[in-house]
This record gives C-alpha cells, sequence and structure tokens, in this order.
C-alpha cells in the first residue's frame, strides 16, 4: 500500500470509530497518569511499554473492523512483561549512548588542556545531534515492537525488536516519508493546544496500524513465494 493508500484506508476505519477511540485515549490516559502519580517516573515506566501495547492492540483491531469493546482496550496488558523489558532495553540503550557521548566529549577535550571548555562548546552540540539523528533512525526501525508482541505471543521481548527491525529494512524511506506526512496535523496540534489532538491522535495510530498490517502481508506474501521460486 501507498502512504496514500493507507491514510485513506484510515480515515475509512475511524468514520463510526471516533468516540470509542477518545474514550479509549481517555482510560489509557488515566491509567498512564495514575501509574505515574503513584509511582512517580518509575510508576510511568512500568506501565509505558503495556500502554502502548494496548494502543496497538486497539488500533489493529480497529484497521481489521474487529473492535471487541473492553478487550480491544485492555488486551495489551497480556504482554505486560515482555513490554516492560522491551522499556527497559529502551531505556539501557538510551543511558549507554549518552554515557558514551559524554565519555566522547570528555576524551576529545583532554588534549586542549585549559583550552577543553571552549573545544566542548563546539563538540557538545554536534554530539548532540548525531545523538538525537541516531535516536530518530532506531525509533524508526522498532516502531512495530508492540504490534509484533501482539501477534506474535511466542516471541520474546528481543526477539519482536529483533523483527521490528527486519520487517523495516529497505523501507526506512517510506517510513520517513510516512512520518513527514503528518508534520503538519502535529503543528495544528501544538497551535490549538492539544485540541485537534483528538482528532490527529486516533487518525495516525490508526495510519501506523495499518501500515504495519501493509508490511507484515508483504512479509507473508514473500515467504510464500520463496518456498515456490526453490521448487520451480
Amino acid at each position: 500500500m501507498t502512504i496514500k493508500d493507507i491514510k485513506k484506508k484510515s480515515k475509512a476505519d475511524l468514520k463510526n470509530n471516533f468516540g470509542i477511540s477518545i474514550l479509549t485515549m481517555i482510560l489509557l490516559s488515566l491509567v498512564a497518569f495514575g501509574s505515574a502519580a503513584v509511582g512517580f517516573i518509575v510508576g510511568a515506566v512500568i506501565v509505558a511499554g503495556a500502554v502502548t501495547c494496548c494502543y496497538a492492540a486497539f488500533y489493529v483491531d480497529i484497521a481489521k473492523h474487529q473492535i471487541k469493546g473492553v478487550d480491544s482496550t485492555y488486551r495489551g496488558f497480556r504482554q505486560f512483561a515482555r513490554a516492560l523489558k522491551v522499556m527497559l532495553i529502551y531505556a539501557a540503550v538510551i543511558l549507554g549512548a549518552l554515557i558514551a557521548c559524554a565519555l566522547l566529549s570528555w576524551l576529545i577535550s583532554l588534549p586542549f588542556g585549559s583550552d577543553g571548555a571552549d573545544i566542548m562548546i563546539i563538540v557538545a552540540p554536534l554530539l548532540a545531534v548525531l545523538f538525537l539523528i541516531a535516536i530518530f533512525f532506531v525509533s524508526i526501525k522498532v516502531k512495530f515492537v508492540f504490534y509484533i508482541m501482539n501477534d506474535e505471543i511466542d516471541l520474546s521481548a528481543a526477539d519482536c525488536i529483533k523483527k521490528s527491525w527486519r520487517i523495516t529494512k529497505g523501507r526506512f524511506g517510506k517510513i520517513l516519508l510516512f512520518e513527514l506526512s503528518f508534520i503538519g496535523w502535529r503543528l495544528l496540534t501544538l497551535l490549538t493546544l492539544g485540541a485537534v489532538g483528538l482528532y490527529v491522535i486516533p487518525y495516525y495510530n490508526t495510519s501506523v496500524a495499518n501500515f504495519y498490517l501493509s508490511l507484515t502481508q508483504e512479509e507473508e506474501t514473500v515467504g510464500e513465494l520463496q518456498p515456490r521460486a526453490q521448487n520451480d
């Protein structure tokens, strides 16, 4: 499917589901905010993965026209343990990258002695930009981890990450264009102090779900064609 096709289908999928989408956003936000209130940052991190899994499951159900009420909203919590492991892996990678950047900055400044602080003024912003680019790249490669987690209940957290990395191979440009196509909506959400987000968030999430489903269909098609090619 093209990006245009994905977005067109997503609008049609949401046509009669905006009410339940907004209700699901409210319910899952209450879970996230409640956990943050009780456990501060730790509480938020603990439930973040499971809540993300819930969003993934819910919008895939919308894309498939298989809404099942409460089960569609909360079934992502069945993946709580694996989702938490994924979040811990993400946190470890980000922390490791930050430590590496800080260490690299220090090593670069060492040879300059007293002038090291002046060098850091130049080096630190460059490293920060490289860090953000790397994080953005990785975020696209692992974009579908929680969608895979809901579908592949036997895969470990690490294997879900590996599969997302695999199915996005060769599709980075398309995913990037997909994300860029929502920039206007995001800016409009900011300008309206989040009001337009009531439309944009369900629309975007349904589009991501349809994107994921289109990728899995492509994977299945390739998987079916390979044995035939070998037999021929």
